[in-house]
């Protein structure tokens, strides 16, 4: 089995904010039952990016986002090629107004993978199949 997760899922993991509990947890209980979590190539530039985020605008402090970037660096996460999705993100980025690309390419993903899409940046943590 496969889940497909968004970078905001990986940073709740790390960082303590809304949801994070059950970020990990959600995140335990995939690895408890072997399954594989799949992300886009760029995402190791998002979750990185997101964490100094947060240390730049004081969210967190200096060390916590260092803690958070080595957690990061465990997270055990299957990188997959994305080039090959292009002509489908651009189209679901158009079907829904997406301000940024790299969006619907976590969709594409997921939907060309068959696999559930768990995503957090709407108040709860959800999942829904490609």
């Amino acid at each position: 089995m496969e889940w497909r997760i968004d970078a905001n899922i990986a940073v709740k993991v790390v960082v303590k904010e809304y949801l994070s509990e059950k970020a990990k947890a959600l995140i335990s209980d995939a690895l408890d039952a072997e399954t594989r979590l799949i992300v886009p190539h760029f995402f190791d530039d998002e979750i990185y990016g997101a964490v100094r985020k947060k240390v730049y605008i004081g969210e967190i402090t200096d060390r916590e986002g260092d803690i958070a970037f080595e957690d990061l660096k465990g997270l055990p996460v299957q990188f997959m090629p994305t080039a090959y999705l292009c002509d489908r993100a651009w189209e679901i980025a158009k079907q829904f107004n997406l301000r940024w690309l790299y969006d619907a390419f976590y969709v594409a993903l997921a939907e060309e993978r068959s696999c559930p899409l768990l995503d957090s940046r709407y108040g709860v943590i959800q999942g829904c199949e490609g």
